[in-house]
């Protein structure tokens, strides 16, 4: 099962999301971009309208008051009351205001402006033979048929206010009109930019599920693949386990088969050439025998020393205490093997007055993992103090060597550790626990706890 097939399809897929986000943000900006022009547009349209509707109001105000200075200047001199030229008094400064509004106005075109300095005169001329009225007592347009000058002016007056009026509601209608093909245009594009933001919405989403779909189907295979190498991983690691347990036990039995070939034919062999040699001693005369003691002696002690270290040899593959007198007695020899450090110190023992039965495996485990731990204290602790511990719990046999020797950091295991190696796979073995606590400077505690097997 391979997901090299699967992998490729990812760029492709990212890559595809990639072009629909920037193309979605590229018509959101623009929809954003549309939405602000056609604010700004209804904007502008709105203050030219204002402006229109304020030219419109001062055109109607400047006519309205030019009507009520008129009408208080007939009302004067038809009743010679001065209270009727309040009006024409007050209208004098407001025609004056008007006007230069009107002036500040925003007109559109030369004509416009042309046709406002016109009115401008028309008005000043009106205001002049209204106040030559007040002034000679004469009412304005009485001495002609057609009403004279002043009528004359006031219709001129009348025309102009009604041509910018005219243009300023001809503004009005183009602004009104402009502004309506501005909205059904912006109608139209936010019509299509949101239907094309909707769209790609639609077909991110699409990628999106498809991608997750993509995802939850390589999780699965992931996750397929992952049990394959687990199951594999763990079939190969209990063929190691069951290799490793039968090197083990084959290595433990060809010491076994050593132990007994060397104390069997070895051992009897140095012990007949050691009785032979007393008995050539004893035999000889003592006058032949004078010059070779010497050699004797030390042929004497050379065999004994052979038959001590086939003894040590014999011990070390194959502990006979161990089987002789049991656990507790095969770990004390262990401590006065030989001393730790450079000191001569010693090793602590605290060991139960008797072991529980146990199997020959499970006992032969606890004696090589005691040794183990202690060879490697002698050889790389630098201690000068150890304890060997043995604790019988109701469920467990707990076995604890502590050094305070220079330590190491667990985390930093290397493959040449093979001491501890081989301590963790005994340990395996029974189905028991190993815990190794150590600290740089600090020493060394390795603990195994080992299940007590059923009775």
């Amino acid at each position: 099962m391979s997901l090299r097939p699967a992998l490729p399809m990812r760029p492709r897929h990212a890559r595809a999301l990639l072009a629909l986000l920037a193309i979605s943000l590229a018509l959101g900006l623009a929809w954003l971009a549309s939405s602000q022009w056609q604010s700004s547009s209804s904007r502008t349209a709105l203050e030219r309208l204002r402006a229109d509707a304020t030219r419109l109001h001062h055109l109607d105000a400047l006519l309205l008051h030019l009507l009520d200075a008129e009408s208080s200047v007939r009302g004067y001199l038809l009743s010679g009351n001065p209270v009727y030229l309040g009006p024409y008094q007050e209208g004098g400064a407001q025609i004056a205001q008007t006007l230069d509004a009107l002036r500040a106005d925003d007109w559109r075109d030369d004509g416009q402006r042309a046709a406002l300095a016109r009115l401008a005169e028309r008005v000043d001329d009106k205001l002049a033979v209204l106040a030559r009225g007040v002034e000679h007592g004469i009412s304005p347009g009485v001495e002609a048929p057609a009403g004279g000058p002043g009528k004359q002016m006031m219709d001129d007056i009348r025309l102009l206010t009604g041509e910018l009026r005219a243009a300023t509601l001809a503004e009005i209608d183009d602004s009104l009109v402009a502004s309506f093909a501005r909205f059904g245009n912006a109608r139209q594009l936010n019509l299509v930019l949101g239907a094309g933001v909707t769209a790609l919405l639609l077909a991110l989403l699409v990628a999106l599920w498809r991608q997750g779909l993509l995802r939850e189907q390589l999780g699965a295979m992931l996750h397929s693949e992952n049990e394959r190498l687990q199951a594999e991983v763990e079939q190969r690691t209990a063929e190691l386990n069951s290799l490793a347990t039968y090197l083990t036990n084959t290595r433990e039995q060809e010491q076994a088969r050593l132990a007994r070939e060397l104390h069997d034919e070895l051992g009897a062999l140095m012990t007949a050439a050691k009785l032979d040699a007393s008995w050539i001693a004893r035999k000889l005369p003592a006058d032949v025998m004078a010059p070779l003691r010497d050699r004797f002696d030390r042929l004497l002690d050379t065999l004994n020393q052979g038959i001590a270290i086939k003894r040590k040899v014999v011990n070390d593959l194959r502990p006979p205490l161990l089987a002789d007198l049991g656990l507790v007695e095969a770990l004390r020899s262990l401590a006065d093997a030989a001393a730790i450090g450079d000191r001569e110190g010693r090793i602590e023992l605290d060991l139960p007055e008797q072991a529980p039965d146990l199997p020959a495996d499970t006992a032969l485990a606890l004696f090589r993992i005691a040794q183990e731990a202690l060879t490697n204290v002698r050889r790389h602790a630098q201690a000068t103090h150890a304890t060997l511990t043995m604790r019988v719990e109701p469920e467990a046999i707990v076995l604890r060597i502590a050094d305070n020797g220079i330590g190491f950091d667990p985390a930093r295991l290397g493959r040449a550790r093979h001491g501890l190696a081989g301590i963790a796979h005994r340990v395996q073995m029974l189905a028991g626990a190993l815990q190794v606590n150590s600290v740089r400077g600090q020493g060394t505690v390795i603990e195994a706890r080992i299940p007590r097997p059923a009775a």
